[in-house]
Parts: C-alpha cells; sequence; structure tokens
C-alpha cells in the first residue's frame, strides 16, 4: 500500500507490513519517518537489527540475513539502503521475489532518495508497494510550511499564530530542520504557552540555513536575489570558499557536456539518465540550459578558474566578490562573458 507522511502515525498502531520502502528528497522528513518505523518495530519486539549498506555482494546478504536464525532474538530488522546499490533487472528481481515471499519474523525496511517515474513502474516496485509499504516523502511546499510550523510547535506544547508562523517560514526558506531548531530553541525559552510576535522575532534572527545546494538549485532557477542571499549566508557562515566553487565547477561542467551532446544529437531524456539527474532536479537543468549555450558554460568555467586562482593566492582579488560575480552569470538570462585579465 501506499502510506503518506501524515498516515505513518496511524498505521504504527497496527501490526507491522513485512517490508517498507521510504524514498524521498527531505532529510529531516525521511530520518523521522524511519526513526517511527525503527521505534514501532522495536515494540513489536524486532530488537535484532542488521545493515546492509554496501554494493558488493548485498544480495547474498540478503538471503543470509533474513534466512538465519539468531541465538539472541526472534524477530529480526533487515536495513537496505538503495542509495548504495544498483537498481538494476538483476537487483529488481531480487526484491520482487523476497517481496511476494517475505521470510517470517523479519522485518525489511529499505531507503532511498527520490525514486523516479520509471522506477515505480517497475515490477519490483510494484511487488512491495502491493505485499508492504511504500512511502514518497514529498518537501513540504512553501505555502504548507506554516501549517507545518504550527504543527511542529503544538508537539511541544507551544502556540503560535498562523502570521508568526507565516513570517517564521519566511525566515526559514524552505528549510524543514532550520525551522524545526528554531521551534526548539522556542520551546527552551518558552517551555509552555503561547508565543508572541516580539517572543519569535527576538529569537530568531535571519539565519535561514542555506546550503551549497540551494545555492546552485536557485542559480539554475535563475533566481538571482535568492542566490545572493544564500551566498552570502554561507560567506556569513564562514564556509570555505572551496566548497562553493567546487560544486559550482562541477555543475558548470555537467552543463557543459549536457550541451555537447545535445547538439550531437542526443535526446535531453536520455542525458538526463546518463548524467544521473534525478527528476525532482530536471526542471532546473531545463531552465538554465535554456538560458546559457555551451561556449557561456565554458566561459563560466574559465571565471570558475579565475576564482580558483585567487583562492590559491595566485590572483589578486576579493574571493567572495568574485564568486557572487560568478553566480550571478549563472542566474542571469543576458549572458555577459567575463572580462580578461
Amino acid at each position: 500500500m501506499k502510506l503518506s507522511y501524515a498516515q505513518l502515525a496511524q498505521h504504527l498502531n497496527k501490526p507491522l507490513a513485512p517490508i517498507y520502502l521510504v524514498h524521498g528528497d527531505e532529510p529531516l522528513l525521511i530520518e523521522e519517518t524511519m526513526d517511527a518505523i525503527y521505534k514501532a518495530a522495536e515494540a513489536a519486539g524486532f530488537t535484532e537489527r542488521v545493515s546492509i549498506t554496501t554494493e558488493a555482494d548485498w544480495d547474498k546478504h540478503l538471503y543470509t540475513d533474513t534466512h538465519s536464525i539468531s541465538l539472541f532474538a526472534q524477530k529480526k530488522i533487515i536495513y537496505l539502503n538503495l542509495n548504495h546499490i544498483k537498481l538494476n533487472v538483476g537487483s529488481g528481481k531480487i526484491l520482487e521475489a523476497y517481496a511476494h515471499k517475505p521470510v517470517p519474523d523479519t522485518l525489511v525496511i529499505m531507503h532511498s532518495a527520490k525514486l523516479d517515474s520509471k522506477v515505480e513502474k517497475s515490477n519490483w516496485y510494484k511487488a512491495v508497494e502491493k505485499q508492504g509499504v511504500v512511502m514518497t516523502i514529498w518537501p513540504i511546499s512553501p505555502d504548507q510550511m506554516p501549517a507545518w510550523i504550527m504543527q511542529r510547535a503544538k508537539k511541544v506544547n507551544l502556540t503560535i499564530s498562523k502570521q508568526d508562523a507565516e513570517w517564521l517560514a519566511s525566515q526559514m526558506e524552505g528549510h524543514l530542520l532550520a525551522a524545526s531548531q528554531e521551534i526548539e530553541k522556542l520551546s527552551l525559552l518558552q517551555p509552555n504557552g503561547a508565543l508572541n510576535n516580539q517572543t519569535i522575532q527576538t529569537a530568531v534572527t535571519d539565519n535561514a540555513r542555506f546550503d551549497i545546494f540551494s545555492l546552485i538549485d536557485s542559480a539554475l532557477l535563475g533566481k538571482t536575489h535568492r542566490v545572493l542571499r544564500i551566498l552570502q549566508n554561507l560567506n556569513d557562515e564562514d564556509t570555505e570558499p572551496t566548497l562553493v566553487l567546487w560544486a559550482l565547477t562541477r555543475e558548470l561542467r555537467t552543463l557543459a557536456e549536457i550541451q555537447k551532446k545535445l547538439a550531437e544529437g542526443s535526446s535531453l531524456n536520455t542525458l538526463f539518465t546518463t548524467f544521473r539527474i534525478w527528476e525532482k532536479r530536471q526542471p532546473h537543468v531545463k531552465a538554465v540550459l535554456q538560458r546559457h549555450k555551451q561556449s557561456d558554460f565554458w566561459d563560466l568555467l574559465l571565471h570558475a578558474a579565475k576564482v580558483d586562482r585567487m583562492i590559491k593566492g595566485a590572483e589578486i582579488g576579493n574571493i567572495w566578490d568574485e564568486l557572487q560575480v560568478l553566480v550571478i552569470r549563472i542566474s542571469t538570462k543576458t549572458f555577459m562573458p567575463a572580462k580578461s585579465t
């Protein structure tokens, strides 16, 4: 069966399914989902836990671990990390066969990043969905964020108005972990009762936890204002500019190669598979490909090389200012070549 995040608590009050698949792109909700399943399993007597997290001979480990008899526990949890396993025809048949004939007193919990629509049409995925539980964890959309904040506050005995929840959501920029941490901080400042606007604004500064990947995605989508805000936060948090440049350079190289392959006649959908661009990020890549030609990306890489020389002390200049110019050029529709030095 399919379950949503909101349906999980009620489901866990019933006997557990023999197999669970949890996949998605929201780390906080994924972690909480997995923790909830583990706690319910432990309460049901599943006291032994085995993890299969590597590619090598994972199928043999799955068979051995599910069929071995433990001297210390009658019920066993097998955790399978699909992020480290190639989901091809062979692995699909193994998972499909197990889903149709699960081992008694064994609970298999599988976790993965968001699986694309092709995988969701596969036989093994359908078998898991029919015999067990599949949960796709979707990110919280901006319009859902205030309600999520209000529910989160309620769990720690705090009351927050819709207006204040909307303000807090605007500060967090969609980062659930950051919002969760701020609510925990507010619960320490005011353990019980209603939060007022002054309390919240005093406790919560404009310190949204942006990360490098948010910077990349925003730049690809052409959200220049947001890109600059994220970059400033990274600078304020003493993020190593080397890490920022590494992420930007890696993305630009991929984009240059994609434009090259497109010019040679490859289809974009084929290239998405080749370069492992997940369904959620495909609109980002499409957007930047519409703005920039292959020659633009090579010019941006030359600009990145200039920043690299600054970091290494081989060229004079303000590193963060130059990174700012670089991300503006990536996110801006009207492309201006870099100035020669």
